[in-house]
């Protein structure tokens, strides 16, 4: 089970993003618009995963979107900007799929998905949520498949002039989860997606995760670090620490 990206809601537009990110050290480029969701986003690339700034474009398309990534957005921006969720990529959703349905887990269908890039082409996936409504608690993960496989969406990525210098060089290191049971958060998630815990650490192939005490009513995601960087520096973007490692 990789890391495939993070998500970070933010309230300003794709173009502000990439100037506040590329000021902070962070190489991003415009995404595209999912204009079914009213949704697009700025992205940041690293060797095997990568950061989706998540910026608000239509409100009442949002609103009527049947979506629970958009639900959680709308839900998480009441309380100002900051990240959402993480996703996962698995060797196949539909094994994922499968498995929860026979261990008694309420899920969305898999879903299809795609958007338009700034030069036009048309990206496409496949993702799974768990059903649980929007709320100050942690939310669990969703999955994603993509059309390309890595190694073809990189090829792509670098004809579009969007991978950042020495990209196999970043990574990221750790994400650190605020929740009100670290424990017992993390033996969840271990046995969610069949990985391994070490006390409140859970071990995917390409990351790792923290689990700490929550100290606000809202658990979500609290810090990404990010190695690989060059330069030793934290920052704060929209709401989102992250920690810039050599």
């Amino acid at each position: 089970m990789n890391l495939d990206h993070i998500v970070h809601f933010v309230s300003e537009s794709p173009k502000e993003v990439v100037e506040k990110t590329n000021y902070a050290g962070i190489s991003s480029v415009l995404g595209g618009e999912h204009v079914q969701w009213g949704t697009a986003n700025t992205l940041a690339f690293l060797a095997s995963s990568y950061i989706e700034w998540l910026s608000l474009v239509n409100l009442s398309v949002a609103k009527d979107a049947d979506h629970p990534l958009t639900k959680l957005l709308l839900f998480d921006l009441k309380n100002g900007p900051g990240f959402g969720t993480i996703c996962l990529r698995p060797d196949s959703i539909e094994r994922v799929y499968n498995r929860f349905q026979t261990q008694g887990i309420q899920t969305t269908e898999i879903l299809d998905a795609s958007r338009k890039t700034p030069n036009g082409d048309v990206l496409r996936w496949k993702m799974l949520f768990v059903k649980e409504n929007p709320s100050e608690d942690l939310p669990l993960p969703f999955f994603i498949e993509w059309e390309q496989s890595q190694q073809e969406k990189y090829a792509d990525l670098e004809q579009q002039k969007q991978l950042p210098p020495r990209v196999e060089e970043l990574r990221v290191q750790e994400l650190v989860i605020a929740t009100k049971t670290p424990f017992q958060t993390a033996e969840k998630w271990a046995n969610l997606l069949e990985v391994a815990q070490q006390g409140t650490q859970i071990i995917l192939s390409n990351t790792r995760i923290t689990f700490v005490e929550s100290e606000q009513d809202l658990c979500r995601l609290q810090r990404v670090d990010i190695v690989g960087t060059g330069k030793e520096n934290t920052v704060e973007i929209e709401g989102g620490i992250y920690t810039l490692l050599p």
